[in-house]
């Protein structure tokens, strides 16, 4: 009986100090490797839409379909797009003719200050000579009399021909700002029925499509969303308790399960850590001054870069669950 009791004690006891072990070796191992099964894919999603309303005509893609940077995915009907250009190209056309108008009273007005200026210069030496010969006594009063009054009435042409060649200037300035401006509103048209095509803004796979033929949208109005799903525009993110974050630093390793992916790790490194944990970016955060405040751990998002080179890659879709453990460890300790 005694040595049962005593195989029992040590059983006991070897049992205890395995647990002791085994709980030690557990938080030694959670020291080094952090890890956080509050994780999941995330990645860059490109909303599709429209920047100018319309009817569609056309949708070329297909929920979950695959579609390239640059693709045509849906086209409008561009029946009024062209109407605005037709406009446009008139007035532009009208706004041409005009200028060209100018320029040619330019040229007149140009040409009749220089045959002004030349019967002014004509008058005044008449006026000059009359002058001298009235005062030789060669000349009658009355000569003289009309040679001052034609140079005046010279002088004067030549006044109203300046401000007339002035006018016909400034009248081609505010024209070739209409031209600009018709110009302008042409662009713009062209521009407005160049975004009657909808292309991919990048490659990647279709998803949350709401876009039918025949329907009416607005500017902004979400046709789908493309999701790349490789590259860097895939990662993870990681919520650690904060409690976990003292050791974890940018460029470490990363190990990512995930669920859907059994049997199989991912490696990755720590990207970059949050600005703020959630609930200090929700719409409603914690009045934490209130005199009721309870201490609730929280948790810091961290980013994950998933590394290159893995065929399993192509298997990962946005939201999926995770299992993330990173590798803490410095030089000395590996």
């Amino acid at each position: 009986m005694k040595s049962k009791k005593w195989i029992g004690l040590v059983v006991i006891v070897l049992g205890t100090v395995a647990l002791a072990v085994a709980g030690w070796l557990h938080w030694t191992h959670g020291q080094k490797f952090p890890s956080t099964d509050n994780a999941y894919v995330g990645g860059d999603v490109y909303a599709v839409a429209s920047r100018v309303p319309g009817t569609l005509v056309a949708v070329n893609f297909k929920e979950n379909g695959r579609v390239e940077a640059g693709q045509v995915m849906a086209e409008l009907d561009p029946a009024d797009f062209e109407m605005a250009i037709a406009r446009a190209e008139a007035e532009a056309a009208k706004a041409q003719a005009a200028l060209a108008l100018d320029e040619a009273q330019i040229a007149g007005a140009e040409a009749q200050l220089l045959v002004a200026r030349s019967e002014a210069e004509q008058a005044r030496a008449d006026r000059d000579r009359y002058a001298t010969l009235e005062e030789r006594g060669s000349a009658a009063g009355r000569q003289s009399e009309t040679a001052r009054t034609a140079a005046t009435v010279a002088e004067a042409q030549v006044t109203a021909a300046t401000k007339a060649l002035a006018a016909a200037r400034a009248k081609l300035g505010v024209d070739q700002k209409a031209v600009a401006k018709a110009e302008a509103e042409l662009a713009n048209a062209r521009l407005q029925r160049g975004y009657c095509t909808i292309t991919a803004p990048a490659s990647g796979l279709v998803a949350d499509k709401s876009a039918q033929p025949g329907q009416v949208i607005a500017p902004g109005q979400p046709l789908c969303r493309v999701a790349p799903l490789e590259g860097e525009h895939l990662w993870v993110d990681a919520n650690f308790k904060e409690t976990q974050l003292h050791r974890i630093a940018v460029g470490q390793e990363v190990e990512v399960e995930v669920d859907a992916v059994p049997g199989h790790a991912f490696k990755g490194r720590v990207a970059d850590l949050g600005a703020g944990t959630g609930a200090s970016f929700a719409l409603l955060p914690p009045e934490n001054a209130s005199g009721n405040w309870v201490k609730i751990v929280q948790r810091l998002p961290v980013r994950i870069a998933l590394l290159p080179g893995d065929a399993e890659l192509a298997r990962l879709r946005l939201g999926l669950s995770c299992k993330v453990s990173v590798d803490t460890r410095g030089p000395g300790e590996r």
